[in-house]
């Protein structure tokens, strides 16, 4: 079972009030007579045998709590610093064109990211007109024809979206008018949440352009298409959205649709924490949902990382598993 806890950035010392965590603080506390008690940097399993992490959410509303951890039940610990998205970006560069008219070449992009038919796709197709055989004229008009955009209103290295393809943009670089086209850039989408897209990947091909008709046309890919280390804020958006059955009840989302309330920002970026243990939850099946993986994540470099990290690792580090101390 996984779960996800999420914070702003607000820091957790002295912040309850009642038994509640601030809101968008995030606490370690670990397991005392008293029910649960704050750690403190340099704690460890002597101390505490089992703890908790704590989500502050809004003022009135409960804390979102983990299960208790036991510190012999600990299997994984790691954390990643963010790392960006990356578009898949390719180049069609044109190096020589045609020696006479009537030359029919065409490309065609293919964007495989939903990994199912009905592909989206689209193609241009141009045909070369003697006195006008140059790379310029045929890349200009094979991007004319790919994005619908009139040869009198190309602007370069400008993005355009292509007609049919709701992931992939086209960029020239050149205008039209005594310009030196050469190389056409398809660029896609990285994941949104808002509006929802999923990381483009495509393909080009094309027909008469790789040595025929005395054509030579060089496809490079120049960005390969990553979802980071998955601390995109529209990433987490997507991922608390996934596991909001769990802990919240909300499974029937069309006769039931009772939102519960959402803590991720999809403009902030987040380093992330990542905790594995077994989980022996009454009422368990013959071991089912023993194995949880809780999932914290921080705002990118913020100072409150820090103070969770003296909290937890040293904890960690005194487990059976002696968890080497994660520092992002």
């Amino acid at each position: 079972m996984k779960q996800l806890l999420i914070s702003d950035g607000t820091t957790a010392a002295g912040a309850y009030t009642a038994g509640l965590l601030g809101p968008g603080a995030v606490d370690v506390v670990g397991l005392s007579a008293d029910g649960h008690t704050p750690l403190v940097g340099g704690e460890t399993i002597a101390d505490y045998s089992a703890i908790r992490l704590i989500q502050g959410t809004a003022a009135g509303r409960a804390n979102v709590v983990s299960p208790w951890i036991d510190g012999s039940s600990v299997s994984r610990w790691a954390g990643q610093s963010y790392a960006a998205q990356t578009a898949q970006a390719s180049t069609l560069t044109f190096a020589t064109v045609p020696s006479a008219g009537g030359a029919e070449m065409s490309i065609k992009v293919i964007d495989r990211a939903i990994g199912q038919a009905q592909f989206q796709r689209a193609s241009a197709s141009y045909t070369t007109v003697a006195g006008a055989l140059t790379v310029h004229a045929v890349t200009i008009n094979l991007f004319s024809t790919l994005t619908g955009v009139a040869l009198g209103n190309i602007a370069a290295a400008a993005n355009v979206a292509i007609p049919g393809m709701d992931r992939v943009v086209a960029q020239v670089n050149s205008t039209n008018a005594g310009g030196t086209a050469s190389v056409i850039t398809l660029t896609g989408n990285i994941f949104d949440s808002d509006p929802y897209s999923v990381l483009a990947s495509f393909q080009s091909a094309s027909e008469n352009l790789n040595g025929d008709f005395g054509t030579t046309l060089t496809v490079a890919a120049t960005g390969t298409p990553t979802l980071g280390n998955g601390g995109d804020g529209n990433l987490i958006v997507e991922l608390e959205a996934s596991l909001q059955g769990m802990g919240r009840g909300y499974y029937d989302r069309v006769q039931l649709p009772v939102v519960p309330p959402a803590y991720a920002v999809a403009a902030t970026t987040y380093d992330l924490y990542k905790l594995g243990f077994g989980n022996a939850a009454p009422g368990s099946i013959r071991g089912v949902d023993n194995s949880r993986d809780i999932t914290i994540a921080s705002p990118a470099g913020d100072a409150d990382g820090a103070v969770f990290e003296g909290k937890i690792n040293p904890w960690l580090n005194s487990c059976p598993g002696s968890f080497a101390a994660v520092v992002l």
